[in-house]
């Protein structure tokens, strides 16, 4: 699978944002609930709250869109074919949408982290989990962001 960003350039992002190496997804469950994605020093980069709809992959969207804004508009100008005067979604990246009238780019993470995780491989980056810790009304999952290995893009 070709990325949008070289191995080369995948590394010198992570050595130019470190901080976005490890990033953890916090949520809870009181009231309508509630997901954060933070940084490796605890700044949230992504978040969403409420209920009936993917939050995690929505905070993860929003996360996505924070860290890669000008890969966001790439990929949504390369895979969201058709007319571009309304939004339009792709139908190879769900949740993906650009609006070619105001040149803009967005990913909605609300329709599934999995779609998420799709775009992020198509930058050229995995999710790795790590582990995670949960208490009663709340948890945390902790993630690598890391490049593609050789055998994750054969397969993606």
């Amino acid at each position: 699978m070709k990325t949008l960003l070289t191995i080369k350039e995948q590394e010198q992002f992570l050595n130019d944002n470190w901080q976005l190496s490890s990033l953890v997804h916090k949520w809870s469950t009181r009231g309508y609930g509630n997901s954060k994605i933070l940084d490796g020093q605890g700044h949230v980069i992504g978040k969403a709250g409420g209920c009936g709809y993917d939050r995690y992959g929505a905070a993860l969207g929003n996360a996505i869109s924070e860290m890669f804004p000008n890969e966001i508009l790439k990929l949504a100008k390369r895979e969201c074919k058709g007319e571009r005067r309304e939004y339009k979604g792709s139908k190879n990246f769900y949740g993906l949408f650009y609006n070619a009238k105001e040149g803009q780019a967005w990913v909605d993470g609300g329709c599934g982290s999995n779609s998420m995780t799709k775009i992020l491989n198509k930058i050229g980056f995995s999710l790795r989990y790590v582990g995670e810790s949960e208490q009663s009304n709340n948890g945390e999952q902790f993630y690598t962001l890391a490049p593609l290995t050789k055998h994750e893009r054969k397969w993606l």
